[in-house]
């Protein structure tokens, strides 16, 4: 069964970039796609009406995201706020994103 998840990956020639990479998959791993590091991960709730995408958990897969490789994000996420929490029942915060690149 799938379900909402995201990892923070990078690549070999950037190892200090790390790139969001989401969707719909069993296992976290499975949104690995030839990256050899990964910076974390967890579940996402994206709410389209109101723009917004909330991190939350972690990865049982690579741990906890580790945000300061938050770096670059899909373009298609361009105009949403970003917000983590450890989880659901907590109060999620906004991220910075104003150095975010877009792809």
């Amino acid at each position: 069964m799938s379900h909402p998840k995201f990892i923070l990956v990078s690549d070999p020639k950037t190892p200090l970039v790390g790139t969001f990479v989401y969707g719909m998959v069993d296992q976290h791993r499975d949104l690995v796609q030839g990256y050899v590091k990964v910076h974390g991960g967890g579940w996402y709730l994206k709410d389209d009406e109101k723009k917004t995408m909330t991190l939350y958990g972690s990865s049982g897969d690579y741990g906890e995201p580790r945000l300061a490789f938050l770096n670059r994000i899909p373009c298609e996420l361009k105009g949403y706020t970003f917000f983590f929490t450890p989880g659901l029942h907590f109060p999620p915060n906004p991220l910075d994103l104003s150095s975010v690149e877009w792809f």
